[in-house]
């Protein structure tokens, strides 16, 4: 029965009374930030709950010629994303910019509103403004990026979401407490190479075979819930003076979504989004 409800079967199924074109998405909170970035795209949405759900679709609807969807991903720290391309051309992916749509709305501006309206004025300007604050923070969280690749080509099953990032960080110079991070990582996994090697992909001194990278250009590339882990440890001394409970990761990400809706609207990403759901199939 479980075979039977799969997520390429039900959406086969519910083009047969509905002509609107198809897009495939991870979660809810996609559906809800696509949908009021194109509010005018007349396209029925299907939050397959994961990533590789989400692909297996894709492929078994390709497959199948159904020729009426597009799917919209994450590209995260592994190669998935442009094996399942590379495998097959023809199967309609629109990734997200950057490693995942947080990201993506990072570096399209969202993230510089989240600053000016929950930093401080004076702290942000003598800092040298929103535009340095992020500066600051992307540079904090690439030992992290680097060590999300390195996990991926080895491995090691380390659960980078059991460590809380605002914890290992220094408040008074703001910088990344490296060592209390790689230790804290190591002991996620039984597979884990020791923090002595770990420490050594964070610092750069080992690096992955291959750095990830976004076909569309944006740099840095990183994760969107590591960069919003780290902003607010910022905005609870370095450039704001807020309370920890009031800028939680996952509340940022919230609002990072509603005040991103415009930036996606207006980017590249945006625009093949419309051209893309807008053919007729």
């Amino acid at each position: 029965m479980k075979d039977l409800d799969s997520l390429a079967d039900r959406v086969r199924l519910h083009r047969q009374g509905d002509s609107r074109n198809v897009v495939i998405v991870e979660g809810v909170s996609d559906k809800r930030i696509l949908q009021r970035s194109f509010s005018e795209s007349d396209v029925v949405y299907f939050p397959a709950g994961s990533r590789p759900v989400a692909l297996e679709a894709a492929k078994k609807l390709t497959l199948w010629r159904q020729e009426y969807f597009i799917c919209v991903v994450d590209r995260d720290f592994d190669d998935e994303v442009s094996n399942v391309s590379r495998a097959n051309r023809k199967i309609p992916l629109h990734p997200y910019d950057n490693a995942d749509l947080e990201g993506m709305l990072t570096v399209a501006g969202a993230a510089g509103d989240l600053v000016s309206e929950f930093g401080s004025a004076d702290k942000i300007k003598d800092l040298g403004g929103a535009q340095q604050v992020l500066q600051k923070t992307y540079s904090l969280i690439e030992p992290i990026s680097r060590l999300r690749r390195a996990n991926y080509e080895n491995n090691w099953g380390l659960a980078f979401d059991r460590v809380e990032i605002a914890s290992k960080i220094d408040r008074k110079t703001f910088a990344l407490k490296v060592q209390s991070y790689c230790a804290a990582l190591d002991s996620t996994s039984d597979q884990s190479p020791g923090q002595a090697v770990l420490l050594e992909y964070a610092k750069g001194t080992k690096e992955a075979r291959s750095a990830p990278k976004c076909p569309r250009g944006t740099v840095p590339y990183f994760r969107g819930r590591d960069f919003l882990g780290a902003l607010s440890a910022a905005l609870c001394g370095y450039c704001g003076s807020r309370r920890p409970q009031s800028v939680e990761p996952e509340h940022l990400a919230s609002i990072l979504r509603l005040a991103g809706s415009a930036h996606l609207r207006r980017g590249g990403w945006g625009e093949e989004f419309m051209q893309l759901t807008s053919v007729s199939l």
